[in-house]
Formats: structure tokens, sequence, C-alpha cells
């Protein structure tokens, strides 16, 4: 009530020209020109700094305006909202009471199985913990009741009593018909038993199970379903909550932004009327003074100088007129803060009355009680939060498993595969293998034989088949790489899919503690609004209280007498209450400012180390970036040029196979060809034979003849002739030598040629041998060179996936050193805080600490 007189003291600052602010100026001594001077800068400065004030109160007023609409369209969401939520509480409730209803009916009609009713119900009367823990599950389905309570009003604690005792009585109902349904299952099934046989009683416990599977599975389908709209509902209600406080916190920035800015402009205000009533009092001297002290002056310069005071005259006018309607502005703002604080003032004497009351022994014990029930509440409720989360975490278990055991499945498969496919190539290979060794000993036995020719015509099959086998092999070997590159990119889907897992696996628990966060909020925010309730409800009371007292005259006026001396002494103690309450929160401020402050500076630091950590990770991730292209193109290279020169080297190959065969089929021929000569020449040297030994037996057969016969003419002439023919025969059988002798050497020079073919030819065998395991050793670097090729893209492919993962993590940081909500709420504290370190009335000074 004392606070009230404080404005009206301090009108008096906001008053542009006051009376006595007028006789102070008139009253003034005349200033010299030098200090005129300076005064009219001064008004210049302060006219810009007007300017100023007045784009940024437009500007503010403007913001104030686009706040408001928004606020308006939230405020009609809000309405649809809130329709919704009351249809849900209707559509609860009616289900509620349907629930009730029937659970009696059942209930009715199950009183004769108490007895075995009995085993699921202790000794004492109290349910079992089964069907404590339907009970709760069924009041923490009840979230919507929770999530309506912001449209709603609360229930009382009586009304909800009366519904967890229906609650409970409906649950021990259907608790009940439960169990008078067991007992008459288990009666059929004994009778059943007694007179089915097992085969029968086979396809019928089978039909049974199979349709309770199926009841089962709906229902599972059915629970899902509303937990999802449940979970959808209270993220809209979650968004909608978070919204309006956000616009809350604007709107207070802006009112507290509209204060100082109305503070600067009455400081402002105030200089203009000071530095206005100095210049009224110097308006009349300056000229005389000058006038006195520039005689010998020309009328030129005082000219200028009446023309300048009139041009500043003219423009001190245009600022009053906006000074003026500035003030009229500022009063009409000043008013209505008056009259908050008149509210305020009013709200606090309500408040010392609520403590007083809240220090009663009935409040007190009303409290306990409260506080009693309230924790109970929290434990019941913290452990069906816990039952809930280990039942989400079971069931993200029972699906990991899954995925986990379908990735083992696919691996088997694949690995299998994979043997079963080295299996079948190594079969190929062992069938080469002997292939090769038939070969080469059908080489080998036909080398010994005479004719050459069915060798040459299979040397030339072999050397033809040589390409096809090696394309097939290659074929396969392709097949084989492309089924690696299919495993390798399933391992890799496999680890991306597992990633994904442990995220949203970590989303999960992150959202499952914020959701615990907000339900604690929500019990807070329920149980101050209790409080403040039952006071309403008290105080109301004591009102009633007083009006039933006694309307006797001289008892009221002793009564006023005594109520007037209490009430003057209340709010004598109320100012002392007042001013210690002052005094403590001004130390709390200050406290609250120095937390601020450190937070600040340490989400500062926090923020500088993560802005630091994003550049040295942006850093390495470009390093890996060129690392692995320079590797990969290192390795495309390396893997060409190997292929290339792997093909050059075996058309190399196959060319000079080719031409040694052409010159082994030409060395083949000539040998025949000598052969053939030597047996020619052969027949003819033994004709040769036969006929030097018939002359040689003529020879003698005549020398005897001529050793008989004497020497007569006749007989010197036969000799003589004998003599010529022998000369002719034996020159014919020099020539004959020296062509046989000839025909050896050629003979021996066709020999040194054969076995210089079959060197030759045993030599390109064994290098046939030297280069089929070069070409099987050349095979496996080029398979593993694209299995090395395969493992860097799939490390690339992870790299990339990092590298997504790390400009995720970076976006985060940045949105949360762009709009984090930690600063935003620092700032508002310390907004706060400085507003309550000012003065509630003039927002200029700070308060004093007594």
């Amino acid at each position: 009530m004392g606070s009230t007189g404080e404005p009206d003291r301090k009108r008096r600052h906001f008053s542009s020209i006051s009376p006595t602010a007028a006789t102070a100026a008139k009253k003034q001594p005349l200033f010299p020109s030098s200090s005129s001077e300076d005064k009219k800068l001064d008004v210049a400065v302060l006219q810009y700094q007007n300017q100023k004030l007045v784009q940024q109160l437009q500007a503010q007023k403007v913001e104030y305006s686009v706040l408001e609409n928004k606020f308006h369209q939230l405020k009609e969401k809000q309405k649809s909202y809130n329709d919704t939520l009351v249809v849900v509480n209707k559509s609860w409730e009616r289900l509620v009471g349907d629930m009730e209803t029937l659970s009696a009916c059942t209930s009715g009609s199950t009183h004769g199985h108490e007895d075995l009713e009995g085993s699921h119900v202790l000794d004492d009367g109290a349910s079992c913990p089964t069907e404590e823990d339907f009970l709760s599950r069924l009041m923490e389905t009840g979230a919507t009741e929770r999530c309506s309570g912001c449209v709603s009003p609360i229930v009382t604690e009586e009304h909800i009593q009366t519904r967890q005792v229906a609650a409970r009585n409906t649950t021990r109902n259907i608790i009940s018909s439960i169990n008078g349904i067991w007992s008459v299952n288990d009666k059929l099934a004994t009778t059943l038993l007694m007179t089915l046989s097992k085969h029968e009683l086979g396809q019928h416990l089978q039909k049974t199970t199979n349709g309770l599977r199926a009841d089962v599975k709906n229902l599972r389908v059915a629970i899902d379903d509303l937990h999802l709209r449940h979970r959808v509902l209270a993220d809209r209600v979650r968004n909608h909550r978070d919204i309006y406080a956000k616009n809350k916190a604007e709107h207070k920035r802006l009112l507290e932004e509209l204060s100082t800015a109305v503070a600067e402009l009455e400081e402002s205000n105030s200089k203009l009327a000071i530095l206005k009533a100095q210049r009224d009092g110097v308006q009349g001297a300056p000229i005389l003074f000058r006038n006195l002290g520039n005689k010998h002056a020309g009328g030129d310069k005082v000219g200028d100088k009446q023309k300048e005071l009139q041009d500043m005259e003219s423009t001190f006018n245009e600022l009053k007129e906006l000074v003026s309607s500035r003030l009229v502005e500022i009063k009409s703002l000043h008013e209505g803060r008056i009259e908050i604080l008149n509210k305020l003032a009013n709200l606090q004497n309500t408040l010392v009355d609520v403590k007083s009351i809240r220090s009663s022994k009935v409040f007190l014990l009303l409290a306990e009680q409260l506080e009693k029930s309230k924790s109970e509440m929290d434990q019941c409720r913290t452990s069906l939060e816990k039952l809930q989360v280990e039942r989400d975490n079971y069931i993200w278990r029972e699906k990991e498993m899954n995925v986990k055991v379908d990735t083992i499945d696919v691996y088997q498969r694949i690995s299998a595969f994979s043997e079963s496919r080295v299996i079948e190539l190594q079969r190929e290979l062992q069938k080469l293998a002997d292939k090769r060794i038939q070969l080469e000993s059908k080489i080998e036995e036909a080398s010994r034989e005479a004719g050459r020719k069915e060798i040459i015509s299979e040397f030339k099959a072999l050397v033809a088949s040589l390409p096809k086998d090696m394309e097939t092999m290659q074929s396969q070997l392709s097949k084989y790489k492309e089924s690696s590159s299919g495993l390798h990119s399933l391992r890799a889907e496999v680890q991306s899919l597992s990633t994904i897992l442990h995220r949203k696996a970590n989303e999960i628990e992150s959202l499952s503690g914020r959701s615990s966060q907000q339900l604690l909020e929500i019990k807070k925010l329920k149980a101050v609004v209790q409080d403040l309730r039952e006071s309403d409800q008290e105080l109301k009371l004591i009102l009633e209280m007083y009006r039933r007292e006694s309307t006797d005259t001289k008892d009221v006026m002793e009564f006023r007498d005594m109520e007037f001396k209490a009430w003057a002494r209340v709010q004598s103690l109320k100012f002392s209450l007042d001013e210690y309450n002052l005094e403590l929160r001004v130390k709390e401020a200050n406290e609250a400012e120095a937390e601020a402050q450190h937070r600040l500076a340490t989400a500062e630091a926090e923020i500088a180390d993560l802005r630091q950590k994003l550049d040295l990770s942006g850093r390495d991730i470009c390093n890996l970036t060129e690392t692995l292209k320079a590797k990969h193109e290192e390795g495309e290279s390396s893997i060409g040029q190997s292929y290339e020169d792997i093909q050059t080297h075996n058309q190399h190959q196959l060319q000079q196979i080719t031409e040694r065969d052409d010159y082994n089929i030409k060395l083949v021929m000539e040998g025949l060809k000598a052969r053939q000569m030597q047996d020619a020449l052969r027949a003819e040297l033994q004709g040769m034979y036969r006929e030097v030994q018939h002359a040689n037996l003529f020879i003698d057969s005549n020398n005897l003849k001529l050793s008989t016969i004497g020497g007569s003419g006749k007989q010197i002439f036969y000799h003589k002739d004998y003599i010529s023919l022998l000369r002719i025969w034996s020159e014919q059988v020099g020539k004959l030598m020296e062509e046989r002798w000839q025909e050896s050497v050629a003979l021996e020079n066709a020999q040194r040629r054969l076995l210089d073919t079959q060197r030759e030819c045993q030599q390109l065998r064994q290098f046939l041998g030297g280069v089929q395991p070069k070409l099987e050793k050349s095979r496996l670097d080029v398979s593993e060179l694209l299995i090395e090729v395969e493992k860097e893209r799939y490390n690339k492919k992870r790299i990339e996936e990092e590298l997504e993962a790390l400009n995720r993590k970076a976006t985060n940081l940045r949105a949360l050193t762009e709009g984090s909500t930690v600063l935003e709420k620092l700032k508002h504290e310390l907004r706060e805080y400085r507003g309550i370190l000012k003065c509630n009335i003039c927002h200029e000074r700070q308060k004093e600490v007594n």
C-alpha cells in the first residue's frame, strides 16, 4: 500500500517543463558566447539521438505487433487442440463407464467361483502384484487426461480418489470374472480329457491354440496402434508448449526493450528541458553583450548571427513539438505502468495473506498428507515408467537379435556358395592339370613314333584351345569377383544397418529421458496449481467466516478499531518484510548474475573447444579424402598397367609359339625329304656294290684266262680293252664314293638339325610348363589386386559414411552454437536479474542494499 505513493513522487521527473525548472532558468545568469555555441552542438547531438531512439521504438513496435499476431495464431491453433483433447477425454470417460458396467455385470455372474479366485488373491484382501500391475497400467493409459491438464481444470483429490477406487473395483471385477472363466475352462478341460481321445484332443488343442494366437496378435496390433496415437498426441502437445514458452520469452524481451527505450527517451527529454531552460535565459543577453563588446565590428556579422539564431529557433520549435508528442505517449505508458504497479502491490498483499494462511497447522497437515500421496504416486509412476522402458528395451533387443540372426544366415549362405564355387574351380583346375599331363604323355608317345603329322595337329589343336581356356578361366574369375564384390557390399550394408540401429537406440534412450524429465516438470506444475487452488479455497472459507460473524454495532466498532490497529501493525510488518525481501532478492540477483556470467564463460569456452574440434575434424576429413583419391588413382593405374602388360606378354608368347611351330613343321618336312633321299642313295649304293662285285669277279676270271692263254696279239688287244673298262668303272666308283660321302655329310647335318629341333621342342615344352604357373600367378595377382580394389572401395564407402556422420555432428553442433537454447536461457535469466536489480518505478537506478 505504501508503494503507490512513490509513483506520484516520481512523476515530476517526466514533466518536460515544470514551473520550478522555468524559474530556475529565469534566475540563471547570462552566459558568454562560447557557452551558447557549445549548447547549440549539444542540441544537435540530442536531436540525432532522439531520431535514433524514435527509429528503434518504431522497429520494436513492429516486432511487437508481429509477435502479437503469432501469439493470436497460436491461440487459435490451441483451441483446435483443446477441442480434440475434450473429445478424447469424453471418449475416455465413456470407455471407463462401459468398463465399470461390464465389470459389474461379469462380477455378478462369477460369484459362484470364489473358491478358485482365492488362489489369485492374498489372505489380507490385497490384490496380487499382477493385479496391481494391470491397475497401474490402466491408470497409465489415462495420459490424455494428463495432457488435457493445460486446457481443462485439474480435478480435485477427492475426484481422483473416487476415480482410483472405481478403477480398482473394475479391475477386481474383471480379474474375478477372468478367474471364473479360467475355472470353467479347467473343468471343461478335465471333462474333455476324460471323454475325448488323444487324436481328437490334439486337434482340438491345435485349433484353440491357433485361435488364441490370432487373438493375441490382434490385441498386440491394437495396443501398438494406441501407443503410436498416444505418442503422436504427446509430441503435438509438447511442441505446442514449447512454442508457447518461446513466444512468452520473446514477449518479455520486447517489453524489457521497450522499457529501456522509454527510459532513454526520458533521459534525453530531461536533458532537452534543461538545455531549453538555459537557452530561454540566454536569448535576450547575448545580443547586448555582442553589441557592447563589438562596437567596432561591422553590421554584417551581427546579421549573419541573427539569421543563424532564427534558424536555430525554428528547429528548436520543431523539436519542441516532437518532444511534446513523445511526452504524451510516455505519460500514457507511465500511467499504464502505474496501474500495473498498483496491481502488483495488491498481489503482494494477497501473497502475504496467503503466507500467513499457509503457516497454519491445518494447512501444514494437509500439505504433509499431500506430499505423502504425491510421493506414493511418483513412486508408482516411476515403477511404471521403468517397466515400460524395460519392455521397450526387451522389444528392441528381440528385434536386434532377429536382425543379427538374419545377417548371420546371409553370411552363412554367401560363405557356403563361395566355398562350393571354390571347390568347383579347384575341380576344374585339377581336370585341366590331368588333361595337360595326358597331352604331355601323348606328345611324348607321339614323339617316339615315326609319324609327326599327328603330333603337329594335336599341338596345333592344343595351341588353338589355349585362348579359349584362358577366356573361360577369365570369365569364371570375373564371376567369382562379382560374387566377392556382392559379399563385400552385403557386409557394408549390414554394418550400415547396425550403425543405424545403434543410432536409433540412442535416440530412443534420449527421447525417453526427455519424456521422463517433462513428466516430472508437469507433476511439479500440477502440484503448484493444486496448492494455489487450495489456498484460494481456504481464503474463500475465511471470507465466509468473517461474513458470518456477529453484526452488533458496538462489537463492530471495537472490532474495527482492533482491525485498524492490527492493519497498521500488519502494514508496518509488511513494509519491513518488503524491504527484507528486496534485500534478499538483490543479493540473490547478484549471486545469480555471477553464476550466469560463470555459466556464460564456461559455455563460450565449450563452444570454442567444439569449434576447434570441428576445424580439426574438417582438416582430417580433407586429408583422408585426398589420400583416398590418390590411392584410388594409383590402384586403377597399377591394375590397368599390369593387365595390359600381361596381355602383351601373352600375345608375344603366343606369337613365338606359332613361329616355332611353323619352324618345327618345316624342319620335320626337311627331315622326311632327307630320309627319302638317304633311302634312294642307299638303294643306288647297293646296286653299285653289286655291279662292282660282278666286275671284280669278271676281272678275276679274265686274269685267270690271261694267265693260261699265251701272248698272242689278240689276247693283248682284249687285255687292253679290259683295262680301259676297269679304269672307267673305277672312275665311276670314285664318283659314287664321293656322292655317298656327300650324302652322309648331308644326313649328319639333317640329324643334327633334328636333334636341335627336338631340343628346341623340349625347351618350348619346358617354357610352356614355366609360363603356365606364371600365368596362374598373374591371374592370382590380378584377383588379389581386384580384391584390394574392392576393399579400398569398401573402405571408401565406410569413410564416406563416417564423413556423413561427422557432417551431421557438425551441423548439430552448429545448430547448437547458433541457436542454442542454453545461451538463450542464460541471456533471458541475465535480463530478468538485471530487471530485478533495477528500480521498479524509474528503471534507471539500481536498488541499494542496506
